[in-house]
């Protein structure tokens, strides 16, 4: 294997930057264009991306799902209240779920880096500011980023809410369908002997 020199992977990162990325939203299947990666990260950060919307960054010949692009920081899952997980996703959802009383900071999260979980209050990055309100309007105060960019309205922030909540629900709903049914082939199988045509 090959390995890059310092000069060749700057190139590289530069040219990954550069680039212009593709977002598609699993729930209503449009396209957003971002023209270079820090705008697809501000849409991460702004908790814009679901785990189920998918990426491209080859003018749309191929995509890959948004938690599997790394600079998104899509890297935790979170098991809700009623033990559904939900991502992978990246802290700025975890804050706006807090922020919106989805969730608080006894859920589990799970990175999916290290295998590790842990109580959400028990996790450093929320020790720093337990009893601040978190949303993604307040992520990046003093961080230097244009908090005019991407803040859009209050009422296209809660039909966003409102769209993800119901992915959230829609994708619960397919997980015990499936479930059932590989509970229906194991009972088929085991009677028959055999494989479901």
């Amino acid at each position: 294997m090959r390995t890059l020199g310092l000069a060749q992977a700057a190139k590289f990162d530069y040219l990954c930057a550069m680039q212009t990325w593709y977002l598609l939203k699993a729930s209503d299947k449009e396209i957003y264009e971002a023209k270079d990666l820090e705008t697809l990260r501000g849409w991460a950060a702004d908790a814009k991306i679901s785990p189920l919307d998918k990426i491209s960054s080859d003018n749309r010949m191929s995509w890959q799902r948004a938690p599997m692009i790394a600079e998104l920081q899509m890297d935790l899952l979170v098991q809700m209240p009623d033990n559904y997980l939900y991502g992978p996703t990246n802290v700025a959802t975890i804050q706006e779920f807090l922020a919106t009383g989805e969730i608080d900071e006894n859920v589990t999260i799970i990175n999916c880096l290290d295998n590790t979980e842990a109580r959400l209050a028990d996790l450093s990055w929320f020790q720093a500011s337990p009893h601040h309100v978190r949303s993604a309007a307040t992520t990046f105060i003093g961080t230097g980023r244009d908090e005019k960019i991407g803040g859009g309205d209050a009422m296209q922030q809660s039909r966003i809410s409102t769209l993800e909540k119901q992915v959230m629900e829609l994708q619960k709903v397919v997980d015990e369908w499936q479930q059932a049914f590989s509970s229906l082939r194991q009972q088929y199988i085991e009677a028959t002997g055999r494989e479901p045509l």
